[in-house]
């Protein structure tokens, strides 16, 4: 039987992080260990999370950027798989069980449907995203998202060295902010077989206030996928 270790990485998210973690404890197939990584955080996040019996909590003050916390947690993690997700968003009471099912089905790196909330915009293309994320056949690393994605825990050492390399190609294209999920998509899709599922799904809070702002981060992470595949060869 595996051990399954769900890593939850939140920086300032005491408006959702109860909510996550709630999500996390009902799940359908309940993990063996869930590990939340309190990055910079200056608000109640870390006091919420501490109040939940069953979560590991690493307080973690570090450089700024969620890569940096996403390499902490591997350090921290000791599952034979990791599911990930972010503290701003709560997963679907089958996700865990999903996830492992799908990653077990010889996959290297799995993900699935993220539903955003906030805008107007992000309703709609959410809805879309449903349905694209599976249509997709060739390009299937488009489709993992920070909030929702889950590897083998064989592979920490593996998926650390990406994330590390990340820091250095960002730097070098001098994009505006580090694309982690981008990078280790497409750099894992070398190494093996990705699949995305809709079967389940994360919820996530979107942090654009507004449309427009999050059609231009659209935009941002089309442009850095094209940029990133150029790279990643």
């Amino acid at each position: 039987m595996s051990k399954i270790s769900v890593l939850i990485i939140a920086h300032n998210e005491e408006k959702y992080i109860k909510k996550c973690i709630d999500s996390i404890l009902g799940q359908s197939l309940t993990p063996d260990e869930i590990i939340l990584i309190a990055h910079n955080c200056t608000d109640k996040t870390e006091e919420i999370a501490d109040s939940f019996s069953k979560i590991k909590v690493v307080s973690y003050n570090g450089p700024a950027g969620i890569i940096y916390a996403r390499i902490r947690g591997l350090e921290a993690v000791e599952g034979d798989i990791v599911v990930c997700i972010d503290g701003d968003s709560y997963a679907e009471k089958n996700w865990v069980e999903v996830m492992v099912k799908t990653l077990q089905n010889d996959n290297i790196l799995v993900g699935s449907w993220v539903k955003i909330k906030g805008t107007l915009f992000a309703t709609i293309a959410s809805f879309f995203h449903k349905y694209l994320c599976i249509l997709n056949t060739k390009d299937k690393y488009h489709w993992i998202w920070g909030p929702s994605f889950a590897f083998w825990g064989r592979d920490k050492e593996k998926v650390k060295n990406i994330y590390e390399r990340s820091i250095e190609l960002t730097k070098k294209l001098k994009l505006p902010r580090n694309p982690e999920d981008c990078w280790l998509s497409f750099f894992m899709s070398k190494e093996g077989k990705i699949e995305i599922t809709n079967k389940t799904h994360v919820v996530s809070n979107q942090k654009e206030n507004s449309s427009i702002k999050a059609i231009f981060r659209n935009i941002e992470s089309l442009r850095n996928r094209k940029l990133i595949s150029k790279t990643v060869v």
